[in-house]
């Protein structure tokens, strides 16, 4: 009787549970404290905010919030390029500072260094005279100053600067640096531009001054050392890019929100009309209000990334600025920055993405002044003035500004506790108000609402809550997705291919995984077009090498070649257990691993392995790899599973563990204590993976997990770095990708999509022009624009509003 009641009272309680979100949140009959429902979008995360500081924050529930306020001088535009954002026009300089040759007049090789370059020499002067340098032929030795006859001299090498610059355009981003400038200029003279002081040629003359009968090949090898240790503390060539800003006037900082008893703060300013878009504040009249701050300059970009490499602001971020030697500002021109680099270092333009902060709040006296105002100024510690640190007796994560952020960006912090911090209710919701002020296209509604769905409270919440109206999105998982795209009179699916990728990964450094043939053998017997049909839904497209499909830097024209073992040329199979003869197999360039059990336990008993009664015997032990996963329901878990199956059918014997996420990410993969594991990256959008890829980036300072390396791979990993043609780095992305995913490192298996589900009231105003003048039409929200972009649907964020009444739009209008 009480298994019959349970059967029915469970249920119950669980509907009971799911239907209690709706009062969570507002649905499209219950409107809370804002203006209508058409003037805001409700959204949703997974966790509170904690800390809107976005260089001291890594959390993605932060920046979730802090992206609405900070904004770069730079940014990735919806298709992930590179573009001018707060700086209209982004030029990269570079100085090079270089020995002329020492055998011709410096104007000539003036000269000759424009006629190379042409427009794009701003400068040519000469840093010093240089001066003459001596060698013991016998030792290789320097000595102070001419000898005897016999002394090896070098003539002096004038050091000179020459300074490249681009045509500056507005809306773009220029470049003239020269990382080819030693090859280029050799080219151009003839010969070797150092030849002068080039070891070999140092040691050939020395030899000749000394006796014949030490003219050895032995006293020359000693030679060629001493002079090439010389020629390596010798700086022959400085390089130094130089990014050059120039930002847009006019852009203020909104600061706030103010109460009450701040009144005093608007004194003499006049409130925002929307009709003129003139007013120095707005908000409400007994508060919350918000204040025109200054404007935007030069200073805010030199205090942020000043402060990244301060040891005592303590970014988690500031390994990415170690190359920056200087940034400038200029006193005659405020809206002009520059960072300098003490080397060649291409991706350095994604670094410079990063939201600003401003510098009237984080400047010195700001700071001491919060400190003294929180009882830590220099009295307050004990400190006398010249010694005192503000930032070691007041962390920057401690300030008010980690909860209260003055915005450059669309959206500012609505409080929703009065004047108390955090000025979102915990738990429950955070609310963003337009930002009246925001110097670019402001958003279409007036308010974003996020709710807080923890992760206690089911997945299946957040869909209820979304099926009722009171939600404007959802992120549907993967198993979800048919149904919505079933439902296309309510809803709007929008897929994104992630800047993601999963992978099974080989630790290379294993003696029995160290040939590519063995990993390409195991590759084979994994079915990656079944895993992503029955794991991932279909949700998902195959990847056949080391970067994000989302990304230019994939090669989609990969291919290579396999020469088929149990294949011929007319396309017929062998039998079971036989191969072709060599004579007789088939070639093909291939796009992706295919999935063939007998060409896979071909290979293997083709490089070394025994077939002794169906089991894999190799160095007469049987072949056993050790295979480690995550424990829980989870689909790397179902990848491990369903791979450790193949290679048991192919005769291998696998040894499977499972662990918890930190016990297997530290104590097996970190540690290298595995054959074979299955992960995935996420992350940047560069080109630089050396991190993962290189041989030096090994655990516990680098990313390559599995011990991979390659000579060539690593070589064009650092080459790419000094290239800053747009093309020309794309060119060499695919170069590396096809040189690691011909190796078969990993299982490269698939790139997910991401699903965003919107309510079909949702609009995209799209910007038209008609009869001269600029207005906003409404369009489906699967309009090709947006449906043909890279980047997440977040992007058009602000270009969205909810309409009372399903839109009605004309066949062409999902184009037009």
């Amino acid at each position: 009787m009480w298994i019959k009641r349970l059967l029915v009272i469970i249920p119950v309680v669980i509907l009971v549970f799911l239907a209690q979100s709706v009062f969570w949140v507002p649905n499209t009959n219950a409107v809370s404290d804002n203006e209508a429902r058409l003037n805001r979008l409700v959204l949703y995360m997974t966790a509170n905010p904690e800390d809107m500081n976005p260089w001291k924050s890594t959390a993605t529930t932060d920046s979730t919030i802090s992206d609405y306020f900070f904004e770069g001088l730079v940014r990735y535009n919806q298709n992930y390029e590179i573009e001018p954002h707060l700086a209209h026009t982004v030029a990269v300089t570079e100085d090079i500072v270089t020995l002329a040759p020492g055998d011709m007049p410096v104007a000539d090789f003036e000269k000759r260094v424009r006629e190379q370059y042409g427009d794009l020499v701003a400068d040519f002067r000469v840093e010093d005279a240089g001066k003459a340098v001596h060698f013991n032929p016998s030792s290789g030795a320097v000595i102070e100053a001419r000898g005897a006859a016999t002394t090896l001299s070098v003539g002096a090498m004038p050091r000179v600067r020459v300074s490249f610059k681009p045509a500056y355009k507005k809306g773009s981003i220029t470049s003239a640096v020269q990382p080819e400038f030693e090859a280029q200029m050799s080219k151009r003279l003839g010969r070797e531009i150092y030849s002068e002081i080039a070891p070999a040629a140092l040691a050939a003359q020395a030899l000749k001054l000394r006796p014949e009968a030490e003219r050895t090949k032995e006293n020359e090898k000693l030679l060629l050392a001493e002079f090439t240790k010389w020629r390596q503390g010798v700086s022959a060539i400085a390089h130094s890019p130089i990014v050059d800003f120039i930002i847009t006037k006019g852009m203020r900082w909104t600061d706030g929100p103010f109460f009450a008893d701040d009144i005093k703060k608007r004194e003499g300013l006049a409130k925002l009309d929307p009709a003129t878009g003139k007013g120095d504040w707005f908000g409400e009249d007994s508060g919350p209000f918000w204040i025109k701050g200054p404007e935007f300059t030069s200073k805010d970009c030199k205090i942020t990334f000043d402060l990244l490499r301060d040891k005592d602001f303590a970014s988690p971020r500031a390994s990415s600025y170690e190359s920056i030697v200087e940034t400038r500002t200029f006193a005659d021109d405020p809206y002009r920055f520059q960072v300098v680099y003490g080397e060649l270092y291409s991706p350095a333009l994604s670094d410079l993405t990063g939201g600003l902060l401003p510098y009237h709040v984080w400047n010195d006296e700001a700071w001491l002044a919060e400190a003294i105002r929180k009882g830590r100024g220099p009295k307050d510690v004990g400190v006398a003035p010249e010694a005192y640190n503000v930032k070691r007796f007041l962390a920057a994560q401690e300030r008010d500004f980690r909860l209260k952020p003055s915005s450059m960006g669309p959206m500012v912090l609505e409080p929703l506790n009065g004047k108390l911090v955090p000025m979102w209710k915990l738990g429950y919701q955070i609310r963003l108000r337009r930002n009246e002020f925001y110097w670019e296209r402001k958003p279409e509604y007036q308010f974003v609402d996020y709710y807080v769905f923890e992760p206690a409270h089911g997945s299946e919440t957040v869909e209820f809550a979304f099926t009722t109206g009171s939600l404007d999105t959802y992120g549907a998982r993967a198993f979800q997705v048919q149904r919505y795209e079933e439902l296309d009179d309510r809803y709007y699916v929008i897929k994104r291919q992630l800047n993601q990728y999963e992978y099974i990964g080989f630790n290379c450094s294993v003696e029995h995984l160290k040939d590519p043939r063995v990993r390409l053998a195991l590759s084979m017997a994994v079915d990656v077009d079944s895993i992503i049909d029955k794991i991932h839904y279909g949700q998902a497209s195959r990847v056949a090498g080391p970067t994000y499909p989302v990304l230019p830097y994939y090669n989609k024209d990969f291919t290579f070649k396999h020469r088929w073992l149990t294949k011929n040329k007319n396309g017929e199979r062998a039998k079971a257990g036989e191969m072709f003869a060599e004579g007789d197999r088939a070639e093909e360039d291939l796009k992706f691993v295919p999935f063939d059990m007998q060409e896979a336990r071909a290979i293997l008993i083709d490089s070394g392995c025994k077939d002794e009664g169906g089991r894999l015997v190799r160095g007469g032990q049987p072949f056993k790899v050790f295979l480690v996963s995550v424990t829980g329901p989870n689909p790397r878990r179902d990848v491990a599973v369903l791979a450790k199956e193949r290679w048991n059918a192919l005769g291998i014997e696998v040894e499977y563990q499972e662990h918890e996420w930190n016990t297997y990410l530290t104590q097996y993969v970190k540690a290298g204590k595995y054959d074979i594991c299955v992960l995935g990256w996420s992350g940047g959008l560069d080109f630089d993976i050396r991190q993962l890829w290189g041989t030096n980036s090994r655990p516990p300072q680098g990313l390559n997990y599995g011990g991979y390396s390659n000579k060539k791979a690593d070589e064009l990993m650092e080459k790419i770095l000094s290239v800053y043609d747009p093309a020309e780095q794309i060119r060499m992305s695919h170069e590396i990708f096809d040189t690691i995913a011909a190796d078969f490192p990993y299982v490269f298996l698939f790139s997910p999509y991401t699903t965003t589900v919107l309510d079909k009231h949702i609009v995209w105003r799209k910007p038209v022009t008609k009869d001269g003048k600029d207005w906003y039409e409404d369009r489906p929200v699967n309009h090709k624009t947006l449906r043909e972009a890279r980047a997440p649907i977040r992007y058009y964020l602000g270009e969205l509003l909810r309409r009372d009444e399903y839109p009605k739009f004309n066949p062409g209008d999902i184009d037009n």
